[in-house]
């Protein structure tokens, strides 16, 4: 009978206060808005963002330049980047994004196209539930604020004991040839490399002594128009497929601007790039090059006698990745390819690409 009346008793306190808490409940507007309030925020946890708003940012977020919706037959939508950035940083943003927002990557992968071109294909769950298949492909304009660096080379008769490692590194280089040195065990030497360009190695009258191997295919300050020009035209005969020109030797010849415009006004003609390695501070090349409007670079090649070749790869990667734009030039040697060894993994950490040397002359857009 006790235990009849303790539960009742129970009871009716119960029902006591669950009507006590209903009347304060509408007669008390401040409890009812912070009850409200709290309700709303724990909604707010889960609320899932809108399609097309995330999808805007996550696109800026990387940033993707362009989109190309897929066609029928193709399983990828494709997304242009811009170059001058390695597809895993393009990759690392979209992850950070995709996680921060509620998303979950499924894949990333870098890997060979069928086209020849690397590109990385992408997949992931949007925060809103969608699965995407995409597919990164770098576009031929580089991306803002991004620096590049490019990497050349003396081609000379050393040139067949280094196809093994210039076949091995994972960047495209340029070859700097003197024509008349092209003989037919190098150019049997050419035909086995791949991922490169060739510039023409043009001798021109120095300060000192010429050497009189290159004597006939050098330009002297003496020559007429015609005779420079007969010279520029065969250099561009025995190497047809030159992206640009550069300097070898020539301190004193840039010093001419009657010389100069012999030599690039062919040059001009057939959309070449000029590159002067003389380091001469009475040079003359930049002004007759923006007379013909040319893309024309001054550069400083690697000395052995002002630093080791590990002290000037490092400086130019730091000078690349300061003004956005630097060259590495140095003769085929041991000590050459173990100075640039890691020098991919190097340019990737600071956001660098290397490139071949005519991207160097490319303007952003």
């Amino acid at each position: 009978m006790k235990k009849k009346i303790v539960f009742a008793i129970l009871f009716c306190t119960a029902i006591l206060f669950v009507a006590l808490g209903a009347f304060l409940f509408k007669t008390n507007p401040s409890i009812h808005d912070k009850l409200s309030s709290f309700i709303g925020k724990e909604e707010q946890q889960f609320v899932i963002p809108d399609t097309i708003p995330y999808m805007e940012k996550l696109l800026k977020e990387i940033p993707v330049l362009k989109v190309m919706p897929k066609k029928k037959r193709d399983t990828r939508e494709i997304w242009k980047v811009g170059k001058g950035v390695s597809y895993s940083n393009y990759l690392l943003k979209a992850q950070k994004h995709l996680i921060k927002y509620g998303g979950k990557v499924l894949s990333m992968e870098e890997i060979e196209s069928g086209i020849g071109k690397k590109v990385a294909d992408f997949d992931f769950i949007a925060p809103f539930g969608d699965t995407f298949h995409v597919e990164l492909q770098t576009a031929d304009i580089f991306q803002d604020n991004t620096s590049r660096l490019a990497v050349a080379f003396y081609a000379d008769s050393h040139l067949k004991d280094y196809i093994q490692s210039l076949n091995s590194l994972t960047y495209p280089y340029t070859l700097f040839i003197t024509p008349i040195e092209k003989t037919a065990e190098l150019s049997a030497s050419l035909r086995l490399l791949k991922n490169y360009e060739t510039a023409i190695w043009l001798p021109m009258e120095a300060n000192g002594l010429q050497p009189a191997a290159l004597a006939k295919a050098t330009i002297y300050i003496h020559q007429s128009e015609k005779e420079i020009q007969d010279i520029v035209d065969q250099a561009l005969t025995e190497l047809p497929k030159a992206t640009g020109v550069v300097t070898r030797m020539g301190s004193r010849a840039v010093e001419q601007q009657a010389l100069l415009k012999a030599i690039l006004s062919p040059l001009s003609q057939k959309g070449l790039w000029f590159l002067d390695l003389t380091q001469n501070r009475y040079s003359k090349s930049m002004d007759v090059c923006n007379e013909f409007k040319m893309k024309c670079r001054k550069d400083a090649p690697y000395k052995p006698e002002k630093a080791t070749a590990d002290q000037y790869v490092s400086s130019s990667l730091l000078f690349a990745t300061r003004t956005g734009k630097a060259i590495i030039i140095l003769p085929l040697s041991s000590k050459s390819f173990s100075a640039i060894d890691s020098l991919a993994e190097k340019a990737a950490l600071k956001g660098t690409e290397i490139v071949n040397l005519s991207s160097i002359f490319q303007k952003e857009e």
